[in-house]
């Protein structure tokens, strides 16, 4: 059976990095996603959506309406939300004026064509609404100003492209264009030829927490398992190639089932060397359900080995999966991990 190709895994991915300066105190959680899409979501339908929450739930209203196309996806837990957060990587919580945080969006799709609403919402979120809380101060969110935003592509030689500054309130169209398969598979192709061993060792570190179902359960820490990872993982590219694709990917389930019929005996040669995965425990608040909710996942590192020809056959949704997130909750930011080779694990060794 030949190895998979990844042909229908057709996406346009854009990833946006804001650098916002706090001009009061702010006081944010430990994981700052859940708070940061709880404030875009809340400002971006104040702001453009004039409908009634009745008439925001009517079949087709969301096609017709920027705001609802972002937002009320999320009413559908069947539903691909096009975009997912990437939340500041820092435990801190309390940020005095002048502190600068960064955070970003990463767009599937159209959601690319709204930029200008999705500007608009952040200057709101820092100006009029706020985020967090001010320590001491019971009812008042933290206040911030846009300084900056950049587009980033990470497989090209220019990844950061500043589009924004607050001195020159313009928006840049971007020189790199979005990332696309081609950009993904050429980014596979290079990192396999720097593979020098016939069973290359590479290395996952999630950057937020990783919830994936296994075995009817959460995968739990020190227990990671290659072989769900990859087909929850499968399971997310198929269904944003099929709400964003480009063209859309039709009959996206059969697709899958016939992908993960070949890709399943390559996943399962993946060996786990290394568990160094632990467990992030913490709740959120779910604005679609209207309580807390359990949000924590795996963070930390896993190694893998396997032989390079079962590597150059999944290359190509790992590194898609850096740019998507990957598991549940991706919108607010978790599930975000990277992939690195045999250089950088050795490299980490030493120090």
């Amino acid at each position: 059976m030949s190895p998979p190709r990844w042909t229908d895994l057709r996406l346009n991915v854009h990833i946006l990095l804001f650098e916002i300066r706090a001009t009061t105190p702010v006081r944010l959680p430990p994981f700052k996603g859940s708070a940061l899409r709880g404030a875009w979501k809340s400002v971006l339908t104040r702001a453009y959506c004039p409908a009634t929450p009745e008439e925001r739930q009517q079949p087709g209203h969301a096609d017709v309406c920027p705001a609802c196309y972002l937002t009320e996806r999320e009413n559908d837990p069947e539903a691909r939300k096009p975009y997912a957060l990437r939340p500041p990587l820092t435990y801190e919580t309390d940020f005095p004026p002048g502190a600068t945080l960064r955070w970003g969006m990463v767009l599937f799709g159209p959601a690319w064509l709204l930029l200008s609403y999705i500007f608009s919402t952040v200057h709101d979120m820092g100006h009029v609404a706020g985020i967090g809380h001010q320590p001491g101060k019971k009812g008042l969110r933290g206040r911030f100003e846009l300084k900056a935003a950049y587009a980033e592509h990470p497989f090209r030689p220019h990844r950061r492209e500043i589009i924004y500054v607050q001195e020159r309130p313009l928006v840049v169209t971007p020189q790199n264009g979005a990332i696309t398969l081609e950009d993904v598979a050429n980014e596979s192709y290079r990192r396999l030829d720097d593979a020098t061993s016939d069973e290359p060792m590479l290395r996952l570190h999630f950057f937020t927490p990783t919830r994936l179902i296994h075995q009817k359960g959460l995968m739990k820490a020190g227990r990671f398992a290659f072989v769900p990872f990859f087909q929850r993982l499968l399971e997310r590219l198929y269904m944003l190639a099929h709400d964003f694709g480009d063209p859309p990917l039709e009959d996206a389930r059969g697709r899958l089932r016939e992908a993960m019929a070949v890709a399943r005996p390559l996943a399962e040669r993946v060996q786990v060397v290394e568990d160094h995965t632990w467990w992030w425990d913490y709740k959120g608040y779910s604005s679609r359900l209207k309580r807390t909710q359990p949000m924590g996942g795996l963070m930390g590192d896993v190694v893998l080995r396997a032989p390079k020809a079962v590597w150059e056959a999944l290359m190509i949704p790992l590194v898609w999966g850096e740019v998507t997130h990957v598991g549940k909750n991706s919108v607010k930011g978790q599930g975000w991990y990277t992939l690195s080779g045999e250089t950088e694990i050795e490299e980490r060794k030493s120090q």
